[in-house]
């Protein structure tokens, strides 16, 4: 079982979140029932981050 942390974007808390592996390697996100908002957010267990943080935004041209 591997603990880890994440924020939760809607009230800004640090929540636990867990994951069994089962002795696989760890998948690139991992869906977390929220303690704090109720919603289901997609995390990243090895670096506590949401799908949303990571997703890479296109920078409009100058």
């Amino acid at each position: 079982m591997r603990n880890f942390i994440f924020r939760c974007p809607a009230t800004g808390y640090n929540v636990q979140g867990t994951h069994d592996s089962g002795g696989q390697p760890l998948p690139t996100y991992v869906s977390q029932n929220c303690l704090a908002c109720r919603a289901v957010h997609l995390v990243n267990p090895a670096t506590g981050k949401l799908m949303a943080e990571e997703v890479r935004r296109p920078v409009p041209p100058t």
